[in-house]
């Protein structure tokens, strides 16, 4: 019925297709850890444009802290120097009230005044 050359050329496709399938799947591979790399190389170019921004901005701030203008507005606020000749006047924040006094109202206290409502219902 089968000839030897019709098994042998049955086994031959087998033997192929199955090396197909293998080789495929090889790619299917290839393909997804092509695309993982592709998708970890976007992400690293992404945090090393925010770090790079983040240096420039770190690097202005340095240079403004080096400079003279921030040097000598922190002498002036914080160690209360002057320049040679300069006179510095002083404000409070808060004008003081003529007669306005720190003492303690008399009468009642609060809870003096909580324990009579509840209490004694006046």
């Amino acid at each position: 019925m089968f000839s030897k050359k019709t098994i042998s050329s049955k086994i031959a496709i087998a033997a192929l297709l199955i090396l197909l399938v293998f080789l495929g799947n090889l790619k299917l591979k290839q393909w997804r850890a092509q695309r993982q790399i592709e998708k970890e190389k976007l992400s690293l170019k992404e945090q090393a444009e925010g770090l790079q921004k983040k240096n420039n901005e770190l690097n202005q701030s340095l240079q403004y802290l080096n400079s003279t203008g921030f040097k000598e507005r922190v002498a002036r606020q914080q160690l209360d120097l002057k320049k040679q000749g300069e006179q510095v006047y002083s404000f409070s924040d808060a004008p003081k009230v003529a007669g306005a006094s720190t003492e303690k109202a008399s009468g009642p206290g609060n809870i003096q005044k909580w324990w009579d409502y509840f209490f004694k219902g006046s």
